[in-house]
């Protein structure tokens, strides 16, 4: 620095440009950029730093991403500038910038997209909740501490645990319609034919624009698009879950049920012939079982015949 001002220094230009500095530093630093124009560049500088370092929250923003590319910016940027000067910004940087995520992300909204691709996904929630995916299906989350609900969007088919909150349903929204509930134990699954919804624990609500129903532990409802009425009925076992547990829990279970979940399970396509079969309840459980297996079970408790064609398999 010039002879003249030995005592200016990188932490009295950082104090004036906080505005901690005294009247007095402050005009000795203001003659000292006045004196040089290098001196003045410097502490143009400084400001530059300052004002690029202004955070604006972003809910999309990898914070460490974001924090190791403005490191490399501030080196390139620099280079002349006081060593202790650029860390004490970078330390200051990290700190409003976590704090304010965190904030964003508690108090203003949690959002977050999950997508299971060719798998089954266990995902946790930000409130507490978790939801298990079946493959091929994804969700998008948004919730907080100002807002009044937990919204959920899906695609496909997803088991929901939900942390209980009476202050803020939780409500999923598939096709046309809405699930609600404050905590329990569930399975959605939409397609294009409609979406399915059976309740393991609590109690739940799914409406559409025209109908609404109440479901408890052991119900289920089955919706098209745009039906008019619900009508809600009774589970029979627990297949639903079969994508996350890899049991097929049959309890007075019809056969055409059996039969849809192994056509989705092991992607082949069978067909009972005989419709009188398809109502033909079974009480058993399949784990591990080949697709082979469990149909030789059903063929010999039933007295059926299982056919074997070219891309398909014949109940009859």
């Amino acid at each position: 620095m010039d002879k003249n001002y030995t005592h200016i220094n990188d932490d009295l230009l950082a104090k004036y440009l906080l505005g901690e500095a005294t009247v007095a530093e402050i005009e000795q630093v203001e003659a000292w950029a006045a004196s040089n124009p290098d001196h003045h560049k410097q502490l143009d500088d400084f400001r530059t730093i300052l004002e690029k370092s202004k955070l604006h929250i972003d809910h999309s923003i990898d914070e460490h991403q974001a924090l190791e590319r403005l490191n490399i910016r501030l080196q390139k940027e620099t280079k002349t500038i006081g060593y202790k000067f650029v860390l004490r910004w970078v330390a200051i940087i990290a700190i409003i910038f976590s704090t304010g995520l965190f904030c964003y992300n508690n108090l203003i909204g949690n959002k977050i997209n999950v997508n299971s691709g060719e798998n089954t996904l266990t995902q946790v929630l930000p409130d507490g909740s978790t939801t298990i995916l079946n493959k091929q299906s994804s969700i998008s989350f948004v919730g907080g501490f100002f807002n009044k609900t937990r919204e959920v969007k899906l695609k496909g088919e997803a088991f929901f645990k939900v942390s209980a909150d009476k202050s803020k349903p939780f409500i999923i929204s598939i096709n046309d319609v809405q699930v609600t509930v404050v905590g329990t134990a569930f399975n959605v699954k939409g397609d294009e034919k409609g979406t399915v919804v059976i309740v393991e624990s609590g109690i739940v609500k799914v409406n559409n624009q025209k109908d609404s129903v109440r479901l408890t532990a052991g119900e289920k409802v089955e919706v098209v698009q745009n039906q008019a009425h619900f009508t809600k009925g009774e589970n029979q076992g627990k297949l639903y879950n079969y994508y996350y547990t890899n049991e097929l829990v049959c309890d007075g279970t019809p056969l055409a049920e059996l039969v849809t979940v192994l056509n989705e399970k092991f992607k082949v396509n069978i067909v009972i012939v005989n419709p009188a079969l398809k109502v033909l309840p079974i009480s058993t459980t399949f784990k591990n079982e080949s697709l082979k297996e469990i149909l030789n079970v059903i063929a010999e408790t039933f007295k059926i015949k299982v056919e074997y064609g070219q891309g398909i398999i014949k109940l009859k």
